[in-house]
């Protein structure tokens, strides 16, 4: 009775329940999420004693696989162009992403000489789990709201939503990771977290509405497909660049900063800064277009990230600021990101158009993933906090430029989704 009763309000209310509940959901995933981009390297090197590369190249293939998994998805569900069918999905894949996770979560408790394939195994039945809840949630941003104003405030709570569930991952990191027992600690947190997620998922199918039907396109136009190619290219190097931060972020600020709260203060202050800003990004696109908000989001990144070089030399406040402000930049590019994309897969196949632009997404952060493992067991000194900074601030520089260059150059296009 109680989901009869939610469906048909299509007012005011009902959108800031969809809103909420899509929040609160994709917060409950991004915790999945974030503890294999936050936690999972580290766990399997410092707790579980797996070598950095191996590591590394577990972790990296298996987000490749993930795309892969996306890409199969898409193919296998095709017709599935409902938010109500879509919702539905998001849930038993929150089901079997959460039993995934708590089996990953138990290999610290195997043989040493078996943990390696048992974390290969996990890995990539996780990854594979997890597309089912990561797609077709994904793909409510384009189907569930009726109008694009309402994709873009969809946007800006869901990008708060999961920064919030990285601060509440970043908070825990140093206690979870440095008391007696962490392998109990990590299997603890992730119980903790499969719940939270299995619960957003679940409201989201019960109050997810059929939006009316409105006359659209099967595929997106030639026009349409090309602005897709640039947001893709775009998205791919903010993941390099943003993997490459996130995997050296928990070292830096462990053996960087000292452990401790310092390193709390600092990893919380990166994902509080994308939480804090996603209100004023919203705002701002009354006044500015995505290319200015772009520039902007991009500058606070380079900023941010090269203030983190004076930091691990003990001057706390300046950690702080270099977090805040990279978090803020952050938050900014996924909203312009995320609003192009969403407005893309509202004029066409939603699901495959979100299916394809998620796969090369952790494709790209399969392939940083390996790159940071490989330059640990190379020799590169991951105590080192000065070169731990240097490296984070060179790629963030570096990959601003490229997505800077990708804006200058489809702005000659008349119908380009960044103008």
């Amino acid at each position: 009775m109680a989901k009869r009763r939610a469906l048909p309000a299509k007012g005011a209310t009902s959108d800031r329940a969809l809103v909420w509940t899509y929040g609160a959901a994709h917060g409950g995933k991004t915790l999945l999420w974030a503890a294999s981009d936050l936690y999972f390297t580290f766990f399997m090197t410092e707790i579980c004693g797996v070598a950095p590369l191996y590591a590394g190249l577990a972790i990296g293939c298996s987000l490749l696989f993930a795309g892969l998994a996306d890409l199969v998805l898409v193919r296998w569900v095709s017709d599935f162009r409902s938010a109500t069918g879509s919702a539905r999905l998001q849930a038993w894949g929150a089901f079997a992403s959460a039993g995934a996770l708590l089996l990953f979560a138990a290999i610290a408790f195997l043989p040493p000489t078996i943990r390696l394939g048992a974390g290969i195994v996990t890995l990539f039945g996780f990854r594979a789990a997890y597309a089912l809840l990561d797609v077709p949630q994904n793909a409510l941003l384009a189907l569930a709201p009726s109008n694009d104003e309402q994709r873009r405030r969809l946007t800006a709570v869901r990008n708060g939503a999961g920064a919030i569930a990285r601060t509440i991952l970043a908070i825990a990191f140093v206690p979870v990771m440095a008391g007696a027992r962490p392998d109990a600690s990590f299997l603890l947190l992730v119980v903790v977290l499969v719940t939270m997620a299995l619960g957003g998922a679940v409201m989201l199918a019960r109050i997810t509405p059929e939006p009316p039907p409105k006359a659209s396109r099967a595929f997106p136009s030639p026009a349409r497909a090309h602005d897709m190619l640039y947001l893709t290219a775009m998205m791919a190097v903010l993941t390099i660049m943003t993997t490459i931060f996130g995997q050296v972020e928990p070292y830096l600020a462990m053996y960087g900063m000292g452990g401790g709260l310092s390193a709390g203060a600092f990893l919380g202050t990166v994902a509080a800064g994308t939480v804090l800003s996603q209100t004023v990004w919203l705002r701002a696109t009354v006044r500015a277009g995505p290319r200015s908000l772009l520039g902007w989001a991009l500058a606070m990144m380079v900023v941010g990230s090269g203030l983190l070089v004076p930091a691990p030399r003990g001057v706390l406040g300046v950690g702080v600021a270099a977090a805040l402000l990279y978090g803020i930049g952050a938050g900014g590019v996924l909203f312009v990101l995320w609003s192009g994309i969403a407005q893309s897969g509202a004029r066409g196949n939603a699901l495959a158009t979100i299916g394809r632009f998620t796969a090369i997404a952790k494709s790209a952060q399969g392939c940083a993933i390996i790159a940071v493992g490989a330059m640990f067991d190379g020799g590169f000194a991951r105590t080192d906090g000065q070169a731990l900074a240097m490296m984070m601030a060179a790629a963030t520089l570096v990959g601003a430029i490229v997505v800077a260059a990708l804006t200058w150059v489809c702005r000659g296009q008349r119908d380009a989704m960044l103008t």
